[in-house]
């Protein structure tokens, strides 16, 4: 029933693509742009509760020129994810278009549907406005540069500090004191852990997480390629773990009912203690409807220990600005990106989103104490890794995450939903 309300879902997201695209195709023909005004279409997703930041960044690439002018389409995050692929399809597709880095632009590359931007990197000296690391993990694909990056997150436990003080709580370094923690807020009546699982995604860190600290990073690298399986010892292990957080009744009750963004509200009302998210989160937490303020009314702690001697590694997406090869405009929508790239922009881009800015040029010193300390534990992490749906080619990440919702809804049959979930992506990898 599940999987028939999804695929009833998509199509009504794709008729309505469909239509939006048609509909604008027609204002090209018939409202063309005059020769003396030069126009770049950008494309994303930072709509809702994620619309933070890129429109100021447009702003002030737009003021720091008179050439050209950026006119951006935001799009419903969801929807964008199967948008793209059909206005890539169609003839003038949008110039620009913000994408996530990882498996999803290597799936563009790939389909010969992006334009490289190795010139640009070169003539403008790109490694030294990102780290070589960043580069190499981000923006590079199939050996030429594809996405210059505007964002990075990382993914901690966002925890109500009320919450933690009034109880005499302190944020767990093991996972025996994570389990202690989650103990002691349930018997107060209080839900430990806030999840919003009904766009799937937000679930993931979830399996992130526990896969890295106990399997270790080139495990997850090898179950992300295909080349362990789903019904391994490791996984069994996990989905294990984190069924029984479930069962314990550690999660809000209505986990698969809520985004991302009202369970992240759970812990600013003091409903919930904590949730695992992004930094995205610190947009929802410092709304001043709420009246959050970070350090003072929220605070942060990494995901925990729990196998001992096993590497630590973050997990985080960046976002990025990619270009497409057969849009109107593509050697002018390079000089764009070099706008997009500057300091002024990025931080623009940082304050709004909650961010941290990729750009090695933006100063220490123009982040809140509260960001430093985010930043501080981006660097004190020797790995780093994308989250599942950006590690992972993309259709074997559609059925990974609904086998998130699955365990959400029973998690006492985590052995089933992994056996079903491993006949489903073989197909994939063996092709």
């Amino acid at each position: 029933m599940k999987k028939i309300i999804t695929i009833a879902g998509l199509c009504i997201v794709l008729i309505s693509v469909s239509l939006y695209m048609l509909r604008r195709n027609d204002e090209i023909r018939t409202n063309p742009t005059p020769a003396s005004v030069r126009q770049i279409s950008l494309y994303h997703y930072f709509s809702g509760k994620l619309s933070g930041g890129l429109n100021e960044m447009i702003e002030t690439v737009n003021e720091r020129q008179t050439d050209y002018k950026v006119i951006a389409q935001a799009l419903d995050h969801e929807a964008f994810k199967s948008m793209i692929h059909a206005t890539l399809a169609k003839k003038n597709p949008p110039e620009l278009f913000s994408y996530w880095a990882g498996a999803r632009v290597q799936e563009l590359v790939d389909r010969n549907k992006l334009a490289p931007i190795d010139e640009l990197w070169s003539r403008m000296a790109m490694e030294e406005r990102f780290s070589k690391s960043l580069c190499k993990a981000a923006c590079t694909y199939n050996g030429k540069k594809y996405l210059l990056p505007i964002t990075q997150y990382i993914v901690v436990f966002f925890y109500n500090k009320h919450i933690f003080d009034w109880e005499q709580l302190s944020p767990p370094a093991s996972w025996a004191e994570f389990l202690d923690l989650c103990r002691d807020l349930k018997k107060k009546g209080i839900d430990p852990l806030a999840l919003g699982a009904r766009e799937r995604w937000p679930a993931q860190f979830w399996l992130d997480y526990l896969l890295l600290r106990t399997a270790g990073p080139q495990y997850r690298a090898d179950l992300m390629q295909g080349k362990a399986s789903y019904t391994d010892n490791e996984v069994k292990r996990v989905y294990k773990m984190w069924g029984e957080l479930m069962q314990n009744g550690y999660f809000n009750a209505d986990a698969n009912q809520l985004d991302w963004a009202q369970a992240t509200e759970l812990v600013s009302k003091g409903q919930a203690a904590m949730t695992l998210m992004g930094n995205w989160a610190m947009q929802v937490l410092s709304e001043p409807a709420h009246g959050f303020t970070a350090g003072q009314d929220y605070d942060f702690f990494p995901f925990p220990s729990v196998d001992q001697g096993v590497p630590k590694v973050a997990v985080g997406p960046v976002d990025g600005l990619v270009l497409s090869r057969e849009s109107l405009n593509p050697e002018l929508a390079k000089s764009v990106l070099i706008y997009f790239s500057e300091v002024e922009p990025q931080q623009k881009m940082s304050e709004g989103s909650g961010a941290v800015s990729p750009s090695l040029q933006v100063p220490r010193s123009f982040y809140s104490a509260f960001k430093q300390r985010l930043i501080a534990e981006i660097e004190s992490t020797p790995q780093w890794a994308f989250n599942y749906d950006l590690a992972t080619p993309p259709a074997v990440a559609e059925q990974g995450m609904d086998s998130f919702n699955e365990l959400i809804e029973f998690p006492d049959q985590h052995l089933a939903i992994l056996e079903n979930l491993q006949s489903e992506v073989r197909g994939h990898f063996d092709r």
